[in-house]
């Protein structure tokens, strides 16, 4: 089972392990960006916290966030 999540117009695939995790990457970025969730409350706080810390780290380097592109479903 895998489902999309999206805030600020990134989008995440989030898929569960056998475990029961849940392990998101977001999508469309030559970056890994990813997190792990333990329930579906928390994705949306982790997935937050995830792109927070990417755009922290491009700030460091200097370099651009990639912006997300618009999407139409």
């Amino acid at each position: 089972m895998s489902f999309i999540v999206e805030i600020e117009g990134y989008r995440a695939r989030i898929e569960r392990d056998r475990e029961g995790i849940l392990h998101g990457r977001v999508l469309e970025m030559e970056e890994l960006v990813y997190f792990k969730a333990a329930t579906m409350r928390m994705v949306e706080t982790k997935f937050a916290s995830a792109l927070q810390t990417y755009f922290e780290n491009c700030k460091q380097k200097g370099v651009e966030p990639r912006k997300p592109t618009p999407h139409s479903f």
